[in-house]
């Protein structure tokens, strides 16, 4: 491969998140030269990345003629690959061998959305080289004498900044006598138009303890200078984004903007906020994205501190290696369960819920080694698997229901990004069976699934108060692991059909406790039954399963109409539920 065009963005945040990429390019093709397109703001942060030949800046032009001039500018040249993570037409227009083009997808953070684009999972940690004149001119900014706080009290919008007395008071803690970077000399980033709003700042640290950086230095030098520091932590930004991808521990400040998205990336970064969410926050009525005042006053400096100390703590080794549980929720499962656990053996902790077991569910549990047991009774399944939840000790959990069985392969891939991953959720895949005949497409639409959101860091997952299929509320999704977890789905098509059954009684039970089941007519789920098949028959290919696909895909299309149908007809006999709910994957 010689010839790659890499289109990213305008703003410096994004184009540094796309810088892993961009990277892993460069060491998968060390032969290639890498035409760079992105915004004039951006442009110099890829002066010294590897493999980086030429840089095509575009300033915004009206009707869209920054694009005209960038076809203009690579017409010429026959690309071996185009990697438009703009999504624009112009990389159609060009003669390319292949053409990566990024989809929108909002519920990913950033960085592993961005490297869908190249199908990347684990996604590649963004990264930042710097040039040895960079490197040069920062020894004599920030030279040797001791640790460095650097700081980004700034932020291209007042919304999204923090009170600067708060960054005067968490600074004065953080290098004070009992703070964790004793007398440590502070560094100020920020541009040049943000240099006012840094002033209060500036004024209030001592001058031999100052580095002011404010508007001084261009993107290669502040990269440099960001190396030399020991901790960074500042208003989500530019430079949050490039103290991380240099490496530094990153504490990331949040307020009118989604931390889940944005947040610093990779092993030493972490984010912190006030009581109010983002989606809080900008549904205020009082709330004005045309304003410049801040929108992060909920947090305090306490918190602020706490998370920064928490976050030194664990890239200096005090605290602890994260620690990773595994919950196991079973009705009855005394023939799988001792399989089930054996094969968690590598986790930190194994935590077992027993919902109204009979059988000798509890006496395996405990010759598997199990080191936590709760037994109760829960007719909510998210009831019993929040109670789960709340008993793992872990950092990270892992969710694995008794008749699946996690691989070897699949656990030395989840013991690398808990190490190394922000908290947030990751999707676990599936491999299906019907008794030994693996069923792998088709899957989902209410009769069983083909990934969940099973491996989450602790407070990353919560589950709702349906029966069956509960909803989630649920941290930033991290992406997908590459192994599969095998799940003994159904024993055989009869097991299948009552497994059918159960689901839709539990679910007929929510449609009568939530009102919706009077909401709902026989035509509307009649119209559901082609769409339903075809969802699962054909767009998530259940015919390449034969006959298994097509009974997948019959049963999906008749869930909702029969789960009303048992509401609507006999309300009578499923008003109340004294069984669990849906066992599958959800």
């Amino acid at each position: 491969m010689k010839h790659i065009l890499f289109v990213t963005y305008n703003r410096i945040g994004d184009a540094v998140l796309s810088s892993g990429v961009l990277s892993w390019l460069a060491d998968r093709h060390p032969e290639a030269e890498i035409t760079v397109a992105c915004g004039p703001a951006a442009a110099t942060l890829f002066r010294d990345q590897p493999g980086v030949t030429r840089i095509i800046e575009m300033p915004k032009q009206k009707r869209s003629g920054h694009w005209i001039d960038l076809w203009k500018q690579t017409r010429s040249t026959k690309w071996d690959l185009v990697v438009d993570l703009r999504a624009s037409l112009i990389s159609y227009a060009l003669r390319a061998r292949e053409r990566r083009v990024l989809r929108q997808d909002t519920s990913l953070h950033r960085v592993p959305h961005i490297a869908t684009v190249l199908g990347l999972t684990p996604p590649p940690v963004p990264r930042l080289a710097t040039g040895q004149d960079a490197r040069a001119q920062a020894a004599e900014l920030v030279p040797e004498g001791g640790k460095v706080l650097a700081v980004g009290p700034t932020a291209n919008w007042g919304g999204k900044m923090w009170p600067a007395e708060r960054f005067i008071d968490l600074i004065r803690r953080i290098t004070g006598r009992d703070g964790f970077l004793p007398g440590a000399r502070v560094m100020l980033i920020g541009a040049a138009g943000e240099r006012d709003a840094a002033l209060p700042v500036i004024e209030a640290i001592p001058d031999a303890q100052l580095i002011d950086l404010v508007g001084k230095t261009d993107l290669p030098l502040t990269a440099a200078c960001l190396e030399r520091a020991d901790f960074y932590v500042g208003n989500d930004s530019g430079p949050m984004h490039m103290a991380a991808a240099v490496g530094l521990p990153t504490l990331g400040l949040f307020g009118p903007s989604p931390e889940d998205r944005y947040g610093p990336w990779g092993p030493k970064g972490a984010s912190v906020r006030g009581p109010q969410s983002f989606d809080e926050i900008i549904s205020n009525p009082t709330y004005d994205f045309r304003s410049s005042k801040s929108e992060m006053t909920g947090l305090t400096v306490d918190k602020a501190h706490a998370a920064a100390k928490a976050l030194w703590d664990k890239v200096t080794g005090q605290a602890t290696a994260p620690r990773l549980s595994t919950l196991t929720v079973a009705h009855n499962e005394e023939h799988n369960l001792k399989a089930c656990l054996d094969a968690l053996s590598f986790a930190d902790e194994r935590v077992v819920v027993l919902d109204r077991c009979t059988d000798n569910s509890r006496a395996v549990a405990e010759a598997a080694g199990a080191d936590t047991i709760i037994e109760g009774g829960w007719p909510i399944e998210g009831d019993r698997r929040n109670a789960g939840i709340d008993a793992c000790r872990g950092d990270w959990i892992l969710e694995v229901d008794a008749d699946e069985r996690v691989p070897e392969a699949l656990a030395r891939e989840i013991s690398a990004v808990t190490q190394s991953s922000p908290p947030g959720v990751y999707l676990v895949q599936f491999d299906n069976y019907v008794g030994t005949t693996r069923v792998r497409y088709g899957w989902g639409a209410y009769i069983g699934a083909s990934a969940a959101p099973r491996l989450f860091a602790r407070g990353a997952k919560r589950w709702g108060r349906q029966r069956v299929h509960p909803s989630l509320v649920m941290g930033p999704r991290l992406g997908m692991l590459e192994t599969r977890v095998d799940h003994l789905v159904d024993e055989n098509i009869s097991d299948m059909l009552a497994r059918f059954d159960r689901y839709t009684t539990a679910n007929a039970r929510d449609l009568i406790s939530s009102g919706k089941a009077q909401q709902e007519t026989l035509r509307r789920n009649i119209r559901r039954i082609p769409s339903r098949f075809y969802k699962a028959y054909v767009r998530r290919k259940g015919y390449r399963e034969g006959g298994y696909g097509f009974l997948v895909g019959v049963l999906a299309g008749l869930y909702p109409i029969v789960s009303w149908l048992k509401a609507t007809l006999e309300p009578e006999v499923y008003r109340e539920d004294e069984t669990p709910g849906g066992d599958g994957p959800a």
